[in-house]
């Protein structure tokens, strides 16, 4: 099967990588230019035709850098990208079975649902132009694809692993990581009570990768929650990053605009069963390891 990564230089993208066998490499996308991503996706995506021939394929959209505080104008032109892999995938569309993946947000769409653990059976009630975002994005692959290749929509809860960017203020582990490292505090704009499920990359890539196995999928668009259906408080997370870092993280409590679009309780019911299951506390002693040695990296070179 021969695989297109969209968004390969992600966490989430980066780790399917490590483990999606042959794959089809186009180049580099202009990100930072909505329409010119537009455009050069879409050719892309004409030229995958050629690359697979009648091969079976899969396309797995896990681009993005929108965020819970990104403001809408921003979050929203995240859907030309998308729009230029659909439309060129329509009018090219490979030959051999094949079929699309689209990494979307649990965390995004459940924001205001009630009565958690949610499943794909609950309303979707996004709080942030960041949720409705994903909503659109899943919206549209559903339209364009669904009634000629299966869809998979997968809803995907907090991912954390190493090698997340630390610029985005997003990744509540790496950032404990990098405050332990440091030594500088970590903002919390949520109370320490709020629940969320935390799902390492590499898992939750190799379960994408379970999703997109043909099997004899027929076109149609399906929705799975890809989570590791285990609810853990933000203050259980900092007396795991106390214990793996030997030390004390320091945690300023503070407010940010986007503590609005915050669920305080965001269980989830998965679909299918986690691949890997990474134990949280193996998983953020790998993201601590490498967040300390990112910041080493930087002291001896400064």
């Amino acid at each position: 099967m021969i695989t297109w990564v969209i968004g390969s230089g992600g966490l989430l993208g980066s780790a399917v990588v490590r483990h999606c066998g042959d794959r089809y490499e186009p180049g580099p996308v202009p990100w930072a230019d909505p329409e010119q991503a537009r455009e050069v996706l879409h050719n892309q995506a004409r030229g995958f035709e050629n690359a697979v021939g009648d091969q079976p394929w899969r396309v797995i959209w896990a681009a993005g850098s929108a965020t819970t505080s990104t403001p809408r104008d921003e979050a929203m032109s995240e859907l030309e990208p998308l729009t230029g892999v659909l439309t060129g995938l329509r009018s090219a569309l490979p030959s051999g079975p094949g079929v699309f993946f689209l990494a979307s947000s649990a965390g995004g769409v459940y924001a205001g649902s009630a009565n958690p653990p949610f499943s794909t059976e609950t309303p979707t009630a996004p709080l942030s132009a960041y949720g409705e975002l994903k909503l659109a994005q899943e919206a549209i692959a559903a339209e364009a694809l669904g009634h000629l290749v299966p869809v998979v929509i997968g809803r995907i809860s907090n991912l954390y692993g190493p090698g997340q960017n630390l610029d985005k203020l997003q990744g509540l582990i790496s950032r404990l990581a990098l405050a332990a490292a440091t030594r500088q505090p970590v903002n919390i704009f949520v109370p320490l009570d709020t629940i969320r499920d935390y799902i390492y990359v590499d898992d939750a890539a190799l379960t994408v990768l379970e999703t997109t196995e043909l099997n004899g999928q027929e076109p149609g668009v399906a929705y799975e929650i890809i989570a590791s259906g285990r609810g853990t408080t933000i203050g259980q997370l900092i007396r795991t990053m106390n214990d793996v870092a030997k030390r004390k993280i320091p945690v300023a409590l503070g407010t940010h605009a986007s503590a609005s679009a915050q669920s305080p309780d965001l269980r989830l019911v998965a679909t299918i069963a986690e691949r890997g299951r990474t134990a949280l506390p193996s998983g953020m002693k790998a993201v601590h390891d490498d967040v300390l040695a990112r910041v080493q990296r930087a002291a001896h070179t400064t």
